[in-house]
Order: C-alpha cells, then sequence, then structure tokens
C-alpha cells in the first residue's frame, strides 16, 4: 500500500463496503461524554438510592434489658407511673440510653397482654417530635408543644399524630422487670392495636394498602415476631 503523500492530510480510515463505518473526533467526544456522565449517575444514585431502601431492608435487634426490680414498681397508687432508665445496648451506652413510664396496674398477671397484666410499660417518647414526655396524674404531657396523653397513652390534645409506643414486657427470676420488645400502637374504642415500630409523626397507616404506608413512612424496621393482634383496654 502506497504511503500517504507528503504535505496531504490523513483521513479515517474506511473499510471497504462499510462507508458508516468511521468515528468522527466529535462523535467520539460525544460518546465519551454520555459514557462518564452514565458513570458518575451510577456512582451518585447507587449510594443514594441503598440509602433510601435501606430502612426497608436493614433490621436491627432490639435487645432485652433488665428495669430493675418488680418491687421497684408496685408502690403505685392512683396513676403515678415510675420513671425507669436503661441502656439497650451495653457497647453503645450514649446513643442507647432510654427511658420507660412503668405503670402498676394493681394486678398481678405476668402477661403483658392480658387486661389484668400487672404493668403497662410507656415509651417516653411524645409521638410529635420525640420529645421526652412527663408523667401527670391524668396521664402524660409533652412540654415541647403540649402533647397531652390520657392514662392508656392515647392522644387526647396537641399535635402528637398518634398513642404512646409500649414495651413488651417479661418478668425474669420472678423477681425483675425486663422490657424485650418494643410496639407503635393506635388506640380505637376500646382496643390497643400493634404495630412495627414508627418513628415521631409517622403514621401507622394511611389509606389503601398496608405496603403503601411501609414505603411512605418505613418502619425502623426492629426484627420481631408476630404482631400482636388487637388487645381490649383494662377496665377502670
Amino acid at each position: 500500500m502506497a504511503d500517504t503523500p507528503a504535505g496531504s492530510h490523513a483521513h479515517a480510515y474506511t473499510a471497504p463496503q462499510a462507508p458508516d463505518s468511521a468515528v468522527t473526533r466529535g462523535q467520539f467526544l460525544t460518546l465519551s461524554s454520555v459514557g462518564l456522565g452514565a458513570m458518575i449517575g451510577a456512582v451518585i444514585g447507587v449510594p443514594a438510592t441503598a440509602y433510601v431502601l435501606a430502612p426497608l431492608t436493614k433490621e436491627a435487634t432490639f435487645k432485652s434489658v433488665a428495669l430493675g426490680p418488680v418491687t421497684k414498681f408496685t408502690s403505685e397508687t392512683a396513676f403515678k407511673p415510675t420513671a425507669a432508665t436503661y441502656v439497650e445496648d451495653p457497647l453503645e451506652p450514649n446513643t442507647s440510653a432510654g427511658l420507660a413510664w412503668v405503670h402498676y396496674t394493681g394486678k398481678k398477671n405476668p402477661d403483658w397482654l392480658a387486661t389484668d397484666a400487672m404493668f403497662v410499660v410507656f415509651s417516653n417518647r411524645c409521638m410529635h417530635l420525640g420529645c421526652p414526655i412527663a408523667a401527670t396524674g391524668i396521664g402524660f404531657a409533652c412540654p415541647c408543644h403540649g402533647g397531652q396523653y390520657d392514662t392508656n397513652g392515647a392522644r387526647t390534645a396537641g399535635p402528637p399524630i398518634r398513642s404512646l409506643d409500649r414495651f413488651q414486657w417479661e418478668i425474669r427470676n420472678n423477681s425483675e422487670l425486663w422490657i424485650t420488645q418494643r410496639w407503635s400502637t393506635d388506640i380505637y374504642g376500646d382496643e390497643v392495636h400493634f404495630y412495627p415500630v414508627k418513628m415521631p409523626g409517622q403514621p401507622t397507616h394511611t389509606p389503601g394498602p398496608s405496603w403503601i404506608a411501609n414505603v411512605l413512612y418505613p418502619h425502623v424496621t426492629y426484627t420481631h415476631g408476630p404482631v400482636p393482634g388487637p388487645v381490649p383496654l383494662p377496665k377502670a
């Protein structure tokens, strides 16, 4: 094949009978830009998507923790719940410290779901923005934005979106009160309904299929067994 004559301009080589196979510099730069943009989009988009979906897929385990001897909570009269501090994860005490309100009903049943259960253990997080609530003679009150709850933890006034979370509990060694799981609740009429834990400000359900609520308002995804069914409120 003859050399390119001196002084002439080189041209892109086109294979015989394939006149459209040549790639010009402009086309190459365009394709490179598109490819680079796709790579950047993947680098940004994949972690972002994983972050959004993480609450739906990553589960934590609620670690059972002792609140103290049963006798610490059985001197209550009327409605004066006892505050009980706890650390859910001893390896992370600064980020897993919490407080529960233990209400002694005056009854003796150790089944936490029974209508004559010995205790009701409430979370101290307001269901508006998560501020700590205080016990009062008629229920609970949030000092941040005026949320009010009755003695069953049902919202009675203010901005909270639902009733207080509750802790599943059990008595171990015939003498120690332990909390073993956390549940979000809503109270309808004379029944308590339980749900996987939602964050403050999130409804437990929305109109339509339940999966829509879980996508819009993903729960904290503690691992858990079967969700308890509706439970009648205790008789006064």
